[in-house]
């Protein structure tokens, strides 16, 4: 045999060939050389000839994988077949460290170990060779055809090709039963594709089909966790007698045939020579037999693993039953995407309709009518910036015509917020007695709801303003929210008074400051959340607590009344956005003090 440094390309004289690449197992290259010899059968060879390269075939393949390490089973094995007038030519390609072909190849002793393959090979062939390289082997094996006359068969023969014609015809029965079958499934699984079904009905049903069209003896449904991390058991046939399975993790090693199977998106068969490994949770369904695993995805996301097995070692399944397999298991995975976009839908509903509940939660919170509290004018505005915020205000009458201004910004959006704003708005309106001493109020509110803000990690800033009409007064107390801002017109342009304290919810005990401020006739005065001072325009830029006091300041000057004060704020927060979107919720309340 020779063996030369370079690999001479196929001839191209009007051949046929065929192509096949399997993961490298015993059992898989074995199912792929009965492919190939069907195949050379149907170009005419004789069964003598069929034979010899079966078993050429059978030798070459398993030298592949004989010789392969951890490494190297990662990578398939390929076998191709070309196909001419005058020869038969294979080409079996591996991925292994390869071995030194020897010069001579001669019968091995009984007692030897190793040898025969080659000698076989060597034997049934014309010409071996052998091509060694790094990282890949290729063995080149030639047969000529055979020439002259075709021997009649003797009446031996006649009965034997009688007999396999009867077996055939058999088989071709049975298989016309069994797609009779499968069409009738297919048709009813069709029709119910799409339809609102019990999932898992669904699947007992589909696999109870396919084990019995399969002529199985069980199957293993498993599919992917929500997290992607494991393959989580969802049915098993029988079910009287199968145990609890684990479910098995994607990060595990190889020995499990349906990681491998999910791992490489290739089928992984078992067989009584090549059994499942002893780590693999599927030998207590099935600890003997044949059986196939098949790992399903949908736009290329895995969703599955479909197991069939078979007790009878003897008779393995058949490539128009993995075919079935196949087909049945896209059905289901259609089905299961079908499923999970249902209730993506219904939690989508659900979330929508919390979310509305959340919306008018907030809504009634806010007053319809802001009481009357002459010298002072009120109005207020809220914008929310998603459909549901954390911010609110209160205007709640108090005694001898003065009123209680609350706002606040409660961490977080959606339900949760909008809770805990009701909360709070409940929790002041239970405290009269302490609504003109808006320090002690605050102090008193975070002392009730401080287990619960903290034990969820939120808090609430908050501004509470007492107006005393009679003295002319605003009595003001702050945890941790913005300041509030004042002008008066009669003092040089203006002055801010404004004091602060911690969110409430962040600590059990706080006092909180009060300040007393006057209002002269023509002032203004701000509470508002942090959706003003940090809103932004197209370029980014924050609005800032400077150019919202110059806006108070306009305010004062240009317009008449609260409302027209309220409105020109407003106008002048939307100018100022421009067209970038509200990222932030936008309360305030306007306070004016008419003559």
């Amino acid at each position: 045999m020779k063996v030369e440094p370079q690999i001479s390309p196929p001839r191209a004289d009007h051949r046929a060939s065929l192509r096949v690449e399997v993961v490298c197992e015993f059992s898989a290259v074995r199912a792929a050389v009965l492919q190939l010899c069907g195949w050379l059968g149907e170009k005419g060879l004789p069964e003598p000839e069929l034979n010899a390269w079966e078993l050429a075939l059978v030798e070459a393949a398993n030298n592949a994988v004989k010789y392969s390490d951890s490494a190297a089973r990662e990578f398939p094995v390929t076998i191709e077949i070309s196909c001419g007038a005058r020869d038969v030519e294979a080409r079996i390609t591996d991925h292994t460290v390869g071995f030194d072909w020897p010069q001579q190849i001669g019968l091995p002793a009984t007692e030897a170990e190793k040898g025969r393959g080659l000698f076989l090979i060597e034997s049934l062939t014309d010409e071996a060779n052998y091509f060694r390289q790094a990282g890949e082997n290729i063995l080149v094996l030639q047969r000529a055809r055979p020439v002259g006359t075709e021997i009649s068969p003797d009446i031996g023969q006649l009965e034997r090709r009688l007999a396999e014609t009867e077996n055939t015809l058999a088989d071709m029965t049975a298989e016309l039963a069994s797609s009779y079958e499968s069409l009738v499934a297919l048709f009813r699984y069709s029709s119910e594709l799409g339809a609102q079904l019990d999932l898992k009905e669904f699947s007992q049903r589909l696999l109870r089909d396919l084990v019995q069209i399969a002529e199985a003896d069980c199957a293993v449904l498993r599919l992917l966790s929500p997290d992607g991390k494991k393959l989580e058991t969802f049915l098993v046939l029988p079910e009287k007698n199968s145990a609890p399975l684990p479910d098995v993790p994607l990060a595990a090693n190889s020995a499990s045939a349906e990681i491998r199977a999910a791992r490489y998106r290739q089928d992984v068969w078992f067989s009584p020579e090549e059994p499942l490994s002893s780590g693999d949770s599927l030998r207590t369904v099935l600890p003997v037999g044949n059986g196939v695993c098949h790992a399903f995805f949908v736009a290329d996301q895995l969703v599955g693993t479909a197991v069939l097995g078979r007790l009878a070692a003897e008779k393995p399944f058949t490539a128009a039953q993995v075919n079935l397999l196949h087909t049945f298991v896209d059905f289901l995975a259609i089905q299961i995407v079908n499923a999970r976009l249902l209730d993506e839908r219904t939690a989508s509903r659900v979330t929508r309709r919390e979310l509305e509940i959340a919306a008018e939660i907030q809504r009634s919170l806010l007053p319809e009518k802001l009481p009357a509290c002459p010298p002072f004018a009120l109005s207020a505005a809220c914008q929310s910036a998603f459909q549901v915020g954390g911010d609110f205000y209160d205007a709640i009458p108090a005694d001898d015509g003065a009123v209680l201004l609350v706002i606040a910004d409660v961490m977080g959006k959606g339900v949760p917020a909008a809770l805990f704003a009701a909360v709070l708005r409940s929790t002041i309106r239970s405290m009269p007695q302490l609504f003109s001493r808006p320090g002690e109020l605050l102090g008193a509110a975070n002392r009730i709801l401080f287990s619960d803000l903290s034990r969820v990690n939120m808090f609430v800033t908050a501004q509470v303003v007492y107006l005393d009409a009679k003295r002319n007064k605003i009595i003001s107390a702050s945890a941790g929210h913005c300041p509030l801002l004042i002008f008066q017109p009669d003092e040089n342009g203006g002055n801010i008074r404004s004091q602060t304290g911690f969110p409430l919810g962040i600590e059990a005990d706080v006092i909180y400051e009060q300040i007393e401020n006057g209002m002269s006739s023509g002032a203004v005065a701000l509470l508002y959340t942090d959706g003003l001072s940090e809103a932004r325009n197209e370029s980014g830029e924050m609005m800032g607590e400077k150019k919202l006091r110059q806006l108070l300041a306009k305010a004062a000057a240009q317009t008449p009344d609260a409302g027209s004060g309220k409105e020109f704020l407003a106008g002048q927060l939307a100018t100022y956005r421009g067209n970038a979107p509200l990222t932030d919720d936008q309360t305030f309340i306007f306070i004016r003090h008419e003559k």
